[in-house]
């Protein structure tokens, strides 16, 4: 995945959705969300799962796919 798509994407402010190759899915509902790597070779996303807040690593090269919201 190219990080200028992402970059625009995380830009807008607008909930987006990015799928890995191993089938993750990440729902971003703003930008406050998601950073990049120093080197903008991974994402970095904030996410909420049973109630618990986590942190993913997701490297660009796993990002199948973006999704932007309405």
């Amino acid at each position: 995945m190219d990080s200028s798509l992402l970059e625009d994407l995380i830009e807008s402010n607008r909930p987006f959705r990015v799928e890995t190759a191993s089938g993750r899915i990440f729902d971003i509902p703003h930008r406050d969300f998601v950073s990049f790597s120093r080197k903008k070779t991974a994402l970095i996303v904030s996410y909420d799962e049973n109630g618990e807040d986590h942190i993913a690593i997701v490297p660009l090269l796993t990002i199948t796919s973006t999704i932007a919201k309405a």
